[in-house]
């Protein structure tokens, strides 16, 4: 036997992300046809229906960097002026800005711009400053969730510019507002100081609903949360605690069954647990009786291959570690989560975030550890069978994570 990735973890043949759209006269369809076909790596080509011109449109979606790089310069070099028009897709869709706002009061007539002046908002304002109470229903806040990330742990680059970490951000805040209906702001906080993050918390609460941890470093992450409090100005949830650590559980846990192990009684080994936030907690709550920390960076404690020599499972978070032979792993690298073509095997934070994040705004209570186990528990209810997770769009399974997490929360209360 060897040791072995679960399966799915390996990307598609191509990835959208390396793209490039093309228009080229009709005779140099073929040109097109014999680049691809001398190609150093592997490119999907999709052609629209010619336009009105004959001018052709190709899509090519190249498998890496490598290659989509090889295919702009071959193409440009073999089609020269017949290259009527090239597009880079990623770049096209960065610059939408991926979302908007959108006006929801009435402004047709002047009726309705009068109850947008000044006058009508001193009559809403004056009521709510002696009912404080009532301000989630004379305003948008309970609708508004602040993404807020310090660009500290953006995907695998080091620390960046707060507007560099922008893109990341508005993508993030696409999938939420997808999954949730929620209006969610992305909004990077421009300091090298971790107590900043608590401070703009802070001056954000009167505003959200509730706020957001994203790309920010798991340290940054406990601090900030440290110096706000067992009770924040808002409802403060974030990537790793409330999204990619469920998924992580829900996992594992799929994981053993799936080989016929029971989670009670299967020996799992954690590679630098101290990447997993919540993560070794979420374990054990979750079944996992026989639990291994393995610090790969630590003194002493042996090597992965001594210890975990009698796994039934090792969960990595570095993405680098070696397994001992025949000993499954699964590998959830918080800062490189898996293409949505691979999400039905690799935990990604969207796989519960989205249904904690609900939950949390419908009840108006924080989440809590139980409110995770609950979302881990419906996470893996919602697996299809033999399944290491499901897609994290699949139908439903939004509203089932926020049902299992709100019931909890409101029994908790009560």
């Amino acid at each position: 036997m060897v040791n072995r990735d679960l399966p799915g973890s390996r990307p598609s043949a191509t990835n959208p992300a390396y793209s490039i759209r093309i228009h080229v006269p009709p005779g140099a369809a073929r040109v097109v046809a014999a680049v691809l076909a001398q190609a150093p790596g592997t490119v999907a080509s999709r052609m629209d229906a010619p336009d009105a011109m004959g001018t052709c449109r190709f899509t090519l979606d190249a498998d890496g960097p490598g290659t989509l790089a090889w295919l702009t310069r071959t193409l440009t070099r073999r089609l020269g002026a017949d290259l009527l028009h090239t597009q880079d897709p990623v770049f096209a869709a960065a610059s939408t800005g991926k979302l908007t706002l959108r006006v929801c009061a009435a402004t047709t007539t002047g009726h309705d711009i009068a109850l947008l002046d000044a006058d009508a908002d001193r009559r809403v304002v004056s009521h709510l400053a002696a009912h404080p109470d009532q301000t989630d229903h004379y305003t948008g806040r309970r609708h508004r969730v602040a993404l807020i990330s310090d660009a500290s742990a953006v995907l695998d680059f080091d620390a960046l510019p707060a507007d560099a970490a922008l893109p990341a951000l508005e993508s993030q805040a696409v999938h939420l507002r997808r999954a949730t209906g929620l209006d969610v702001f992305p909004l990077p906080i421009a300091t090298p100081h971790v107590e900043d993050i608590a401070q703009a918390v802070r001056l954000l609460a009167p505003g959200f609903a509730a706020a957001v941890l994203v790309h920010t470093r798991p340290a940054h992450v406990s601090t900030t949360r440290t110096i706000l409090g067992p009770t924040p100005p808002v409802l403060l949830l974030d990537t790793l605690n409330d999204g990619l650590a469920v998924a992580i559980a829900a996992a594992t846990v799929n994981a053993l069954v799936n080989r016929g192990v029971n989670p009670l009684s299967g020996r799992v080994v954690l590679v630098d647990p101290a990447r997993g936030g919540e993560l070794t907690g979420l374990l054990i709550a979750s079944g996992i009786a026989d639990l291994t920390l393995f610090d790969p960076f630590g003194p002493g404690g042996g090597t992965l291959c001594t210890v975990a020599a009698e796994a039934d499972l090792i969960v990595d978070l570095t993405g680098l570690a070696t397994p001992p032979e025949g000993v499954p792993i699964l590998r959830a690298r918080p800062e490189t989560p898996p293409p949505f073509a691979a999400a039905t095997t690799g935990p990604r934070p969207l796989h519960a975030l989205p249904g904690l994040l609900t939950a949390a705004t419908t009840t108006r209570r924080a989440i809590t550890a139980l409110a995770r186990v609950a979302a881990v528990r419906a996470l893996i209810e919602g697996t299809p069978r033999n399944a290491l997770l499901p897609a994290p769009d699949q139908p439903g399974l939004t509203a089932a994570i926020a049902a299992a997490a709100t019931h909890t929360l409101t029994a908790d209360s009560g």
